[in-house]
């Protein structure tokens, strides 16, 4: 079963290794992190991650009361 690679700040799987992997860290194309932590799993639980977050975020916009600003 393959295994992808996933950014853990913005969930993308656009990550190379930095500086040719001789730092051990990965660059996100995405958003830039830089760093040797990242996500490694299969495409299946990488679905349901993101399929998780869009509920989250759903149920996150019910609750909040329109107009209100956060600071």
């Amino acid at each position: 079963m393959k295994r992808i690679l996933v950014c853990p700040v913005c969930k993308s799987k656009d990550l190379e290794l930095d500086a040719g992997g001789y730092t051990g860290k990965y660059y996100c194309k995405n958003c830039g992190y830089i760093g040797s932590y990242v996500l490694e799993m299969t495409e299946g639980e990488y679905r349901q991650l993101i399929e998780g977050e869009e509920i989250e975020k759903k149920k996150d916009d019910k609750i909040k009361p329109k107009g209100v600003r956060e600071d």
